[in-house]
């Protein structure tokens, strides 16, 4: 009898735990009260579809190509790997999950979505980090940004980690629905794409500051979202046999939120980056200066300008927020899932050189 190699079909081929999860573990677990109350009761279902096109079922739908594959003779519009796309039309719009074999996503519509009448209130996803690190990472049809950058976006050295994103925010509250101001809201969406243009930037800044709306906040938060939504990542994640879960907050606020919920910075320079950040934030407020949590956010922010353009009385004298949700420097953080996670991974790590 020949020796025959022995291995494991699924995962070579890229197949992930997360890739078992349920549209009703989904159901149950991914949609708050509030969000369910949003959508109404499932009238119609269509799919599920087999998809390896960018387009979706309507406009608003679509899907990435960041390796920017060319298909069938060298057409645009074509996926590397097909994903499974499924819509649930509900009293109130539409529930949609994407996914594939490394990441499930969830997206939340309130509105008549085949008339374009639609707006995105909610989206969540867990993504399985297996690939970061290699440009197979960015072959998802389901993400946003690229992880393929070796040195900034490698996975961790020991254990499975799943990567959560979260949106959540009510609908018709977004700036353009309330004032109507697109170059405002693109401000507070990501500040960082303004620090080239200090002037703009400070003019927005002073908006934003007046109204303490935190940056990010295109819109008012779901109440129950930030509240309820982490147990139950939790509990999805350890079900398929997770050992981290892991996320990049996008502001200084958020990564309080996430320290605060148990989440901890993964590498070291992110690590001494917010120390020294909340120190300096520390010693400005023991000069006089009030800052509320979303100020502070602000604050941070603000260091990404010329040192000319800071406001004095909010300068910080070093310190900068290590991630401007533009290139692929992120700032990780992780929870361990169980005790031997934690074990392995007691302090963070150094970055690859």
């Amino acid at each position: 009898m020949p020796k025959f190699k022995r291995y494991d079909v699924a995962s070579l081929l890229g197949l992930t735990p997360i890739a078992r999860a349920s549209d009703a573990d989904v159901w149950s677990l991914l949609l708050t009260p509030t969000v369910k109350s949003l959508l109404g009761k499932i009238v119609s279902v269509r799919g599920p579809n087999l998809v390896e096109t960018v387009q979706g079922f309507f406009p608003g739908d679509e899907v990435t190509n960041l390796n920017d594959h060319r298909l069938y003779g060298g057409q645009a519009g074509f996926i590397r790997f097909p994903y499974i796309n499924t819509m649930y039309c509900t009293e109130y719009g539409a529930l949609v999950i994407k996914r594939d074999a490394v990441k499930i996503k969830v997206i939340a519509w309130h509105g008549d979505v085949d008339r374009g009448r639609a707006q995105l209130i909610y989206k969540t996803a867990l993504r399985d980090r297996k690939f970061d690190g290699s440009l197979r990472a960015n072959d998802t049809a389901l993400l946003d940004y690229p992880f393929d950058d070796g040195k900034l976006n490698p996975p961790l050295p020991w254990g499975r980690g799943l990567e959560l994103s979260i949106y959540g925010f009510l609908p018709g509250s977004r700036i353009t629905d309330v004032y109507g101001d697109s170059g405002y809201e693109n401000f507070i969406a990501n500040p960082f794409t303004l620090v080239d243009n200090p002037q703009l930037f400070l003019q927005y800044f002073d908006m934003a500051w007046r109204a303490n709306r935190a940056p990010g906040q295109v819109a008012a938060p779901i109440p129950d979202v930030s509240k309820l939504i982490i147990v139950s990542l939790e509990t999805i994640a350890k079900k398929y046999g997770y050992d981290y879960l892991e996320n990049c907050p996008s502001h200084y606020h958020v990564a309080m939120w996430g320290s605060a919920v148990g989440y901890r910075y993964t590498f070291q320079r992110e690590a001494l980056a917010l120390k020294d950040l909340t120190l300096a934030l520390g010693h400005l407020k023991a000069r006089g200066v009030k800052l509320n949590r979303v100020q502070e956010s602000w604050v941070v922010v603000l260091q990404s300008l010329p040192l000319q353009h800071i406001p004095e009385h909010l300068r910080l004298g070093g310190p900068v927020w290590p991630q401007n949700n533009i290139d692929q420097q992120n700032l990780w953080m992780n929870k361990p899932l169980n005790e031997r996670a934690a074990k392995m991974l007691p302090e963070p790590l150094l970055l690859p050189t």
